[in-house]
């Protein structure tokens, strides 16, 4: 009997086709995979996330040696999902997995599955820990849920403004960082509406926003790579070295390097050192 099932697939530059009589999670982590469902084409990396439909076929592609996705099988009569939606009164699965759908991820998501992916590399295929799998499961579905619940559906309008396109957007644009002006366009928004909205929903100014996601990518950078601190200041817009430093020790406490160094070498490299748990 299928039960719900939380692994890190190691992608790496693999490429294949799957239909799964089941829904599913992919989460980026590390690397980037394309694939490809009903509604078109998307490239996986860490702060996005695709929700599959059960029997939606998908082709995927791994992009690099480094590949790996956080993936969630969930067992269609998950007894703790089940109870979960009960105790809270909400249909959680029947809309998340109604269609296919990619989703950029918020900040905070991001640490998430960076903390769940470790845990689960950790626990490994030898000892599956069935509470975890749970619990990630329930974890996932609840903040998906939320998140696109927030959304609405609709990724732009003058009374609301949308976590998931402001982070595309933003994403998109890391090293030239859109100022007000572009976003504000972007959105059909006004300066004033923008600022308001950005404060309403996010609790930040635009550009503190921004700021704050370009530092989310320094720090995953920093932790899950070997890139150069300056070639990370260059993809992400900043002038130099100083200038991302000074950014970073505002907004961490510390500087990249010191990140770096509580993130040894062998803890960023270390994509074979334990084997998937399941596909």
């Amino acid at each position: 009997m299928f039960q719900t099932l939380a692994h890190c697939n190691r992608i790496a530059r693999r490429s294949g086709e799957h239909c799964h009589a089941y829904p599913q999670l992919m989460l980026g982590w590390r690397g980037a995979m394309d694939y490809e469902f009903s509604r078109g084409g998307e490239r996986l990396v860490l702060g996005q996330a695709a929700i599959l439909p059960p029997n939606e076929p998908h082709l995927y592609l791994g992009r690099g040696d480094d590949c790996e996705v956080l993936v969630i099988d969930l067992d269609a009569d998950d007894p703790c999902l089940t109870a979960l939606e009960q105790s809270c009164a909400l249909a959680l699965r029947e809309p998340l997995f109604a269609t296919p759908q990619a989703i950029s991820l918020p900040p905070s998501l991001i640490s998430l599955v960076e903390w769940a992916s470790r845990q689960v590399k950790a626990t490994g295929s030898t000892t599956p820990s069935r509470l975890l799998d749970h619990q990630l499961a329930m974890l996932f579905v609840g903040q998906l849920s939320e998140l696109l619940a927030g959304d609405g559906g609709d990724s732009r309008g003058p009374g609301r403004l949308s976590a998931t396109a402001f982070d595309v957007f933003i994403d998109e644009r890391l090293s030239q960082p859109p100022d007000n002006r572009t976003l504000a366009d972007a959105f059909h928004l006004s300066h004033s509406q923008l600022h308001l909205l950005c404060l309403r929903e996010f609790g930040v100014t635009p550009q503190q926003y921004v700021m704050h996601r370009r530092l989310s990518w320094a720090r995953h950078w920093l932790r899950e790579t070997s890139r150069a601190v300056s070639e990370i200041a260059f993809d992400l817009g900043f002038a130099d070295v100083s200038s991302l430093s000074r950014a970073y020790r505002r907004r961490m406490g510390h500087s990249p390097s010191a990140e770096r160094k509580a993130c040894p070498p062998a803890a960023r490299n270390d994509a074979n050192a334990v084997a998937n748990r399941g596909q």
